[in-house]
């Protein structure tokens, strides 16, 4: 050891809350708190502590199996846990101190009560289109636990099928940064109007006969003749965007239109913007090429993201309207 010179310090990790507070194993959990990335993930340990003092009945996460989006942020599958007990949850790292904090309630092992867990959705858009069209799905506990290891792309999102009739699966972006609120999936072929499916480790409702999941409570349509502009000259978009944890945003300006409203998709302004406490920030701007293809390299900062095309007239005087288009949002 060399005189005079100061060990370095290390920020100790602090895990303050756990959402949703209930499930079965395999739920998909978000842990907030602080300190998360002093270290690499590979060197720490996530453990959901149990009631008795000593570490009889913690269980710790499988290495790999979570991971930290932020220096506050991690998400991560609940392991097998004894039913009917309350856990607080851990982060270990090689040096500093930790507390552990949130409150889970162990609803049982795999294909246990769903607790806080079910997954469910809000909202999807578009809600009109053609097979290879990307739709983005807003809800909640929409992660399926083997996403988080494999580009979290989100639960299995199915379609209505034509023939046969039943669901179909559909593909999704990859890479994809989904979230535990929003997941996107590129519509398949042979695609009939009826509700989307998204399906987890969770049953949201024991009455679908065993389909862990849940269905829209509207359906998606399909072309023809369901696809139409919103109004005579006012056309409706969709915007795609994808955004990697060095900061590389990229996405797709998609007419939702049959046929394709084109003029609104090729050269369209797009803004970045990252939320702030006082509201969405402009981090960055791009243009669309003809294809509706856009890209920008942003800071990377910490934080939440969206994508927005605005609302532009066409012609003079003013002949068609381009619909605002805002993706969902991407955190880092």
């Amino acid at each position: 050891m060399v005189l005079g010179l100061q060990a370095p310090a290390y920020a100790n990790s602090a895990v303050t809350a756990v959402a949703p507070a209930s499930g079965p194993a395999d739920c998909v959990v978000v842990v907030t708190g602080s300190g998360f990335r002093t270290f690499p993930d590979a060197s720490n340990s996530l453990t959901f502590v149990g009631p008795v003092a000593g570490p009889g009945d913690d269980v710790t996460v499988g290495t790999g199996d979570w991971f930290s989006i932020s220096d506050t942020e991690i998400w991560a599958p609940v392991p097998f846990l004894s039913a009917g007990t309350s856990y607080t949850v851990v982060l270990t790292q090689p040096s500093g101190t930790n507390t552990a904090g949130g409150t889970f309630l162990s609803t049982g092992g795999f294909g246990g009560a769903a607790g806080a867990c079910a997954p469910t959705i809000t909202s999807f858009t578009p809600t009109c289109s053609a097979a290879g069209a990307v739709v983005t799905i807003t809800g909640t506990n929409l992660l399926d636990s083997s996403n988080l290891t494999s580009n979290n792309s989100g639960g299995d999102v199915s379609f209505q099928d034509t023939t046969p009739p039943g669901m179909t699966t559909a593909s999704q972006p990859v890479p994809d940064l989904s979230s535990p609120t929003s997941i996107s999936a590129i519509v398949p072929t042979n695609v009939a109007d009826g509700p989307i499916l998204v399906e987890t480790d969770v049953d949201a409702n024991p009455a679908t006969g065993g389909i862990q999941g849940v269905f829209s409570t509207t359906s998606f349509l399909t072309p023809p003749p369901d696809c139409v502009p919103v109004t005579g000259n006012e056309h409706a978009r969709a915007i795609t965007f994808k955004l990697k944890k060095s900061g590389a945003a990229k996405g797709v300006v998609s007419s939702t239109e049959d046929p394709a409203f084109t003029d609104c998709v090729a050269s369209v302004p797009v803004k970045i913007q990252r939320k702030t406490s006082s509201g969405w920030k402009n981090v960055g701007s791009a243009t669309t090429n003809d294809t509706g293809a856009y890209s920008k390299q942003t800071k990377g900062k910490p934080g939440k993201y969206r994508a927005i095309a605005k609302k532009v007239s066409l012609g003079d005087p003013v002949t068609d309207v381009c619909l605002k288009a805002k993706s969902a949002t991407r955190t880092i």
